[in-house]
């Protein structure tokens, strides 16, 4: 997936790739198909509250995971903001703050809106690429777990690797994109 902007102009969603802007429809396929994989693979929550949200259209499977998609693009990337795609080539997504008159007070926010990411990781893995996330070195982290260095070493290279993230230094830019604090 290359670089994508989502914003809501007049309350309909868009997308600008490679500098063209077009509304977003249930026959965005290549969009829509990638962001449902992404909800499935770590905001399981927020999907399952979007499913419940758009349930009377599951009749209609394209119209149905449009309106999922729509739904969470309007919560957490409507701004539009074109110094940092809201989807990046790698597929990773960076979420925006989004003017909404619900904030605080809707039932979505922190599930839908601003969510947490789950992974694959372990709890002990997630501890320890949190504190790495957050800078700490691997002799910093293993004196504050109580483990050695290079079980340390071995755990932050091993989520890399089962995130399939290009390099271990992606996994700080993940944990803070993706609101993850298992710490």
């Amino acid at each position: 997936m290359e670089n994508v902007e989502f914003f809501v102009i007049n309350g309909h969603t868009f997308t600008s790739r490679n500098g063209v802007s077009k509304r977003l429809t249930e026959n965005d396929s290549d969009v829509i198909v990638f962001m449902m994989h992404q909800l499935n693979q770590f905001f399981p929550a927020a999907l399952k509250a979007l499913q419940l949200w758009a349930a009377d259209s599951v009749g209609n499977t394209r119209y149905y995971e449009f309106r999922i998609v729509d739904r969470f693009i309007r919560c957490n990337f409507g701004e539009a903001d074109y110094m940092h795609p809201d989807l990046d080539d790698l597929g990773m997504f960076h979420f925006e703050e989004v003017k909404c008159p619900l904030r605080s007070l809707c039932k979505m926010e922190g599930v839908v809106c601003k969510p947490k990411a789950k992974t694959v990781l372990s709890d002990e893995e997630e501890k320890v690429v949190g504190l790495y996330a957050k800078g700490l070195l691997p002799k910093e982290i293993a004196e504050k777990l109580g483990k050695s260095a290079e079980t340390v070493k071995r755990q932050i290279y091993n989520s890399y690797k089962k995130l399939k993230l290009p390099h271990p230094r992606w996994l700080i830019r993940f944990f803070s994109f993706y609101n993850i604090t298992n710490i």
